[in-house]
């Protein structure tokens, strides 16, 4: 049989080949008479055939028939694990591959030379205080930084200033070069002005240090092979601005590079020695897809760098919308300009402020491929108190000197709390001037004179009382005098000098006589006649003189027991009717029995007088026996003898007592009435007169003060106006305030003050004390009895009222007196409201003073050393590498396959064509089988 004809064959489809012993397959469809059609064969078969002869490791257990259904179970169920495993390490190695990683590649190379990198220093502080008072621009500064909120084009219409252009306006008030950059130093040779070029940045007007050429390579490290700077940042220039620092910025960068101070910059304080070592690191990227980087051609910037592409946008966005641009934008050919104030504050602040929320969505700025770094490695030192001398040459000196007062002059009369405060200390010393001109110059010396005279009142007001009380105890003298004493001594002229006169001579010749007339020697009758009648005569005659003294006596007790005078005399030009009130009655009165003497004496004077009279009448009766009986008792001659002389002398004795302490008595005690009187008076007067002299020595230094301390201290004053009115310097007003002459008028004005005070104290003791002795004075006449009547009889009623309601009086007349010499309060802390504002003037002018002295902490303000070098020979490479190719992909998946499946690439190869093989396969049309066959 022909092959093909009713033979049984198989055919392997997959391998076209025959296989005699495979089942019956009909291999062949007929159609219609005489067509035949292959068919194709089932997908079990393919599968059964393809698992056979697969590479595929285990699939032919799955496909082969003639195994167990759980047997093909388990392993279709391995394979499907495995299968799994390999998709999800096929997944992730693809996602591996298409997130393009890199790997970075450092390395340290070694070289001999390095190029130094360009380094920008800023200050600070944008603007020099001086420079921008000079140009008029100091208060727009001021207010731009101080009050940014609120500050508008209207403000710069205030300060003319739309046409000033932020170049002009940083450019020319910035801190100049020469003064900024103090020293410096480049590999141990002064750095020459064209290395050290002007810039604008974003922190302001900025120097940078770019050495080109050869000479900007170094070969060695360290200090001594880079650059050394010495800075003055020149504080005492400062005002307000952009930043509130004090110290420098600085930024190491590559030297096309556009610096970014502000952002990237490092600060620096004043007083420190900086040691910078720097080391250069150098990047390159991977572009896409494996990296972000890409070098851009920029519009204003001929170098991309990330910080370049951002100002570039900004400067497209700022011309775009302002048509100008900010100082430390870039621009071509001067396009675009620098804005100016007006249209800064218009049109490009809103630009700047919005920029950064902006910035992603309108700048594309990827990662330059390739640029460099300069790390920096920062050390801090401080500068040593004891370089004063070594760091600043005398010239330097006087040069810093001159800026410093300069830049003081400046500062503290623009910078708003200093000037201010200045204000107000003038304001306080105005007002409290005024306080002490109305208070001390007005006030005062009107209280002073006002005391004066209130004081000459209470004076001349007891000078009166006084007066009148002393022409009264000198009236009384005078009344005891004249109309009590004259008489006793007109009486002791009259008859009682004759009383006791020659008593013993005239009882010894009284003696002789009788003796005569008794002893019979005178035989003549009319002899012993008359010398009895003779010496009758002397005994009758010393009777009535005794008797006439007797009645002169007892005239001059009645006075002196009634007060009623005797005579009566006229006093200057006071009537004789004031002479009976006007005596001192109960002091005449007192004196007949003030003392036992007195008492004792004034009863014996007259009654030795008495008893006198009657021994002079027994003396009669003796010579009448002797004449009569011409014979002598011896006991009664000696009786009439002895007693007479007895009583005389007793008599002579009791008148003196009498004489001294009664009749004498009362004129003494007006004169020592009248002494203690004075004497009271003469305190009360010294004490008026050191009152008086106080207050009269107080004006005068009232006067003083007005015309010379207080004349000083409007010139002072007038001094503070003139500053504040930019006539005079702040250096002359602290030189005032800080001199000899100054201290000395506070001395002289707190002494005057202190003065015042003790003054006060000293003058209230005097009026306390004046008081008191007034107080004594009227006391005096008030409680002198002896007066009453005659005060009732003038009129001086005032004596007589109650001593306690006088004093009251006197008190509340002192008190007004009193209340006048309270200085204190009327000065009410006038002098220590001055002396505090002088004290507060003191201490500011004296740290004016003190800042403009150059030493160890003016230099630790403003200066600072920076020195930069490389630490080492060497740099850094960074570079971006694929870290995983295709290759690496198809690895990994192939020897996932190998180890899950038993897999290879030409496995894949054989399932791909199995399937294309098996989608592609159609029915085919023959004319017949066997001529299908044979064709």
């Amino acid at each position: 049989m022909e092959p093909g004809f009713g033979k049984e064959t198989c055919v392997d489809s997959f391998h076209k080949s025959y296989q005699p012993n495979c089942q019956k397959t009909d291999a062949f469809e007929v159609k219609s008479p005489g067509v035949m059609t292959q068919k194709h064969p089932k997908f079990s078969s393919s599968m059964e055939e393809y698992g056979n002869n697969a590479s595929f490791h285990g699939l032919r257990f799955v496909t082969d028939p003639l195994s167990s259904k759980p047997r093909r179970l388990i392993w279709c169920c391995l394979l499907l694990a495995c299968l799994a495993v390999l998709i999800y390490q096929i997944v992730d190695r693809v996602t591996h591959f298409y997130s393009y990683p890199v790997t970075v590649n450092v390395k340290v190379n070694y070289n001999t030379t390095l190029e130094f990198p360009a380094v920008t220093i800023c200050n600070q502080n944008a603007f020099k205080a001086t420079l921008s008072a000079s140009l008029g621009r100091y208060r727009l500064i001021e207010k731009m930084y101080t009050e940014p909120e609120t500050f508008s084009r209207e403000d710069i219409r205030e300060f003319s200033a739309e046409n000033v252009s932020l170049a002009d306006l940083y450019l020319q008030s910035s801190h100049k070069k020469e003064d900024f950059i103090f020293r410096s130093s480049w590999k141990g040779r002064p750095v020459n002005d064209s290395d050290m070029h002007p810039l604008a940045t974003d922190h302001g007007v900025c120097y940078t240090f770019k050495n080109s050429g050869v000479d900007g390579f170094v070969t060695s490290p360290g200090v001594e092979n880079g650059l050394r700077l010495t800075l003055n940042i020149e504080q005492y220039e400062y005002m307000p601005g952009p930043h509130d620092a004090a110290g420098i910025k600085m930024l190491l960068h590559d030297r096309d590079e556009i610096p970014r101070v502000h952002a990237l910059g490092q600060a620096i304080p004043p007083g420190s020695h900086v040691f910078v070592g720097v080391k250069i690191v150098e990047v390159t990227n991977l572009p896409l897809p494996h990296g972000t980087c890409l070098d851009k051609t920029l519009e204003y910037s001929d170098v991309y760098t990330t910080e370049a592409c951002q100002l570039d946008c900004l400067t497209k966005r700022a011309s775009q919308i302002c048509g100008c641009r900010s100082l430390f934008m870039p621009s071509k050919n001067g396009f675009p300009p620098v804005c100016t104030l007006e249209e800064y504050y218009g049109c490009l602040q809103n630009v700047l402020e919005t920029f950064p929320a902006l910035s992603a969505n309108l700048c594309e700025c990827p990662v330059p491929c390739y640029f460099r770094l300069y790390e920096t490695d920062i050390s801090y030192a401080s500068t040593s108190a004891y370089t004063l001398n070594k760091f600043l040459s005398d010239e330097n000196k006087q040069k810093l000197s001159k800026k410093l007062l300069e830049a003081s002059e400046v500062t503290t009369r623009y910078e708003f709390a200093k000037f201010s405060n200045i204000q107000k200390l003038n304001d306080r010393l105005k007002n409290n001037m005024k306080k002490l001109n109305q208070r001390v110059i007005i006030n005062l010396k009107e209280t002073v004179q006002n005391a004066i005279v209130t004081a000459r009142e209470r004076y001349q007001e007891i000078e009166d009382h006084f007066k009148w009380k002393d022409y009264l105890y000198k009236y009384q003298a005078y009344i005891l005098q004249k109309n009590f004493m004259r008489p006793r001594d007109a009486y002791e002229e009259r008859t009682l000098h004759i009383v006791a006169l020659g008593y013993a001579e005239y009882i010894m010749k009284i003696e002789s006589r009788v003796r005569r007339l008794s002893s019979g020697e005178l035989l003549d009758a009319s002899s012993r006649e008359m010398l009895f009648e003779d010496t009758s005569d002397l005994l009758s005659i010393r009777k009535k003189i005794i008797e006439t003294a007797l009645v002169n006596f007892t005239t001059l007790r009645e006075a002196y027991d009634t007060g009623i005078q005797i005579f009566n005399y006229m006093y200057f030009d006071t009537p004789r009717s004031h002479n009976i009130p006007a005596a001192p009655k109960l002091l005449i009165k007192e004196s007949r029995v003030h003392n036992s003497y007195a008492v004792k004496y004034g009863e014996r004077f007259e009654r030795y007088l008495n008893e006198t009279i009657e021994i002079l009448g027994f003396c009669q009766t003796v010579v009448d026996e002797a004449f009569y009986n011409k014979t002598m008792d011896e006991s009664n001659m000696t009786e009439c003898r002895e007693t007479f002389r007895y009583l005389m002398r007793n008599w002579v004795f009791a008148r003196s007592v009498f004489y001294f302490d009664t009749i004498d008595w009362p004129l003494k005690q007006i004169e020592k009435r009248l002494k203690n009187f004075d004497i009271l008076w003469n305190e009360l007067r010294s004490v008026y007169e050191n009152l008086y002299l106080s207050l009269d020595s107080l004006q005068t230094e009232l006067l003083m003060f007005e015309t010379g301390t207080y004349k000083k201290m409007i010139e002072i004053s007038a001094a503070i106006d003139g500053y504040l009115n930019n006539t005079v310097t702040m250096a002359n007003v602290s030189g005032v305030f800080t001199s000899k002459t100054f201290r000395h008028l506070v001395t002289n004005f707190d002494q005057f003050f202190q003065h015042i005070r003790s003054k006060e104290s000293s003058v209230s003791d005097w009026l306390r004390q004046m008081s008191d002795d007034a107080y004594k004075v009227f006391e005096v006449i008030v409680n002198d009895q002896d007066s009453w009547e005659y005060y009732n009889f003038t009129g001086k009623t005032e004596y007589l009222r109650n001593i306690s309601d006088i004093g009251q009086n006197l008190r509340e007349n002192y008190t007004l007196i009193a209340d006048l010499l309270y200085f204190s309060d009327v000065i009410n802390g006038s002098d220590s409201d001055i002396s505090s504002v002088y004290d507060d003037f003191v201490q500011e002018m004296t740290e004016f003073k003190d800042s403009l002295i150059i030493d160890s902490s003016f230099i630790k303000d403003n200066f600072l050393h920076v020195d930069i070098f490389y630490r080492q020979m060497s740099y850094e490479e960074i570079h971006q590498q694929k870290a995983y190719e295709m290759f690496s992909l198809w690895c990994d998946i192939g020897g996932t396959m190998g180890l899950f499946l038993g897999a290879s690439f030409l496995s894949v190869v054989e399932i791909v064509d199995f399937v294309f093989t098996h989608l592609t396969r159609r029915k085919k049309t023959t004319q017949d089988p066997v001529k299908k066959i044979f064709l």
